[in-house]
């Protein structure tokens, strides 16, 4: 698996963005007992700032993941 770049994550934020504004994109769901929650616009605007800061930085590759996951209730 290849890592994505700063400035390919930070691509995708900004897609994420877009989405969440023009109302294209559902925050969170459930199917079949098991619920998917994606990041909240606050969420997504801290990544942002984060990775324009690295990138300012110089920072090519990111320093840590940006997932987490939990169990279902």
């Amino acid at each position: 698996m290849t890592v994505p770049s700063l400035q390919d994550m930070l691509d995708n934020v900004e897609i994420a963005i877009n989405n969440i504004l023009a109302g294209g994109a559902v925050q969170s769901y459930s199917v079949n007992g098991r619920n998917l929650q994606r990041c909240s616009l606050n969420e997504l605007r801290d990544l942002r700032k984060q990775l324009k800061a690295e990138i300012a930085a110089g920072q090519t590759t990111p320093t840590r993941s940006y997932a987490s996951f939990s169990r279902p209730s």
